[in-house]
């Protein structure tokens, strides 16, 4: 008979006795033999004519830049009819209204409302309108806006010369990136005849616009979605202009708001509010 070395049969019981622990570790961590794998919750939504991916974005309260993500898009624009869309976190799929582009008179109208030189007086008391006004539906809330570009504010909003200004102007140097400032889609992205010169016009959820305008270079195309932070042209000083800067406008219901309080404090802002304390 062979004879077993001292110590041996220990090493072989210890060995056998870690091989089982593996074994027993495997087999409770893997999935059970034929189990699907656990689904990610949501539905696909198929892209039809007129479809974009704001437009889905909106109906399903998804920004665009989780709609990207989820489904591995290059850009917003990267979606094709027939396509079938993953919505992360919803139940059901819900209807969604094609985009339609403005009609030849809306656009001049809008067109029009640029030039108009200031804002269109405020509701006279007691209205209906003034009482909506009062508290929209954004009243009290965060709003998530960015800046479309850093620099110093020229011109403030609000009374100027004999008129008033209904955005502000924001100070840069030629061709810088202009992003925009939320989702939304593009209605209006042209040379116009306006001071605004070379302007992109951004539709947004709860009936709010974002106006850019003395761009030198457009990049952004009518009807197409934008996700927040997307670049939409670059600094110029077309128009009536007196040097390269942006022009920017936040607009509810076609009303011209200060863009300032709504936006994220900058960091001098914060800065300065941190040395007074």
């Amino acid at each position: 008979m062979a004879r077993i070395v001292p110590g041996f049969s220990r090493i072989i019981r210890s060995g056998a006795l870690l091989a089982l622990l593996i074994a027993l570790f495997f087999l409770f961590s893997a999935p059970a033999y034929g189990a699907s794998p656990k689904k990610k919750e949501g539905v696909y939504h198929p892209v039809t004519k007129g479809i974009t991916l704001y437009r889905i974005s909106q109906a399903y309260k998804v920004s665009i830049a989780k709609l990207m993500e989820a489904n591995k898009l290059s850009s917003p624009s990267a979606v094709k009819v027939g396509q079938k869309l993953f919505i992360p976190g919803a139940k059901v799929v819900l209807p969604v209204e094609p985009y339609a582009p403005l009609s030849l008179s809306e656009k001049k109208k809008l067109e029009q409302s640029l030039d108009a030189g200031e804002p269109p007086p405020p509701p006279a008391e007691g209205s209906r309108e003034r009482q909506d006004s009062e508290k929209p539906p954004w009243w009290g809330k965060e709003l998530d806006i960015i800046w479309p570009i850093q620099g110093k504010i020229n011109s403030p909003f609000g009374p100027r010369g004999k008129g008033s200004h209904g955005g502000v102007d924001i100070g840069s140097p030629s061709y810088q990136e202009v992003k925009a400032a939320m989702d939304g889609e593009v209605i209006l992205a042209r040379h116009t005849r306006t001071g605004y010169g070379k302007v992109v016009i951004l539709r947004h959820d709860q009936e709010f616009s974002t106006i850019y305008g003395h761009l030198n270079v457009i990049i952004a195309r009518e009807g197409e979605a934008v996700r927040q932070g997307q670049s939409v042209g670059g600094v110029g000083s077309t128009g009536r202009s007196t040097g390269p800067h942006l022009h920017f406008e936040v607009r509810h219901k076609g009303r011209p708001l200060d863009p300032l309080p709504l936006l994220p404090p900058t960091i001098e802002e914060l800065l300065e509010k941190a040395s007074k304390k």
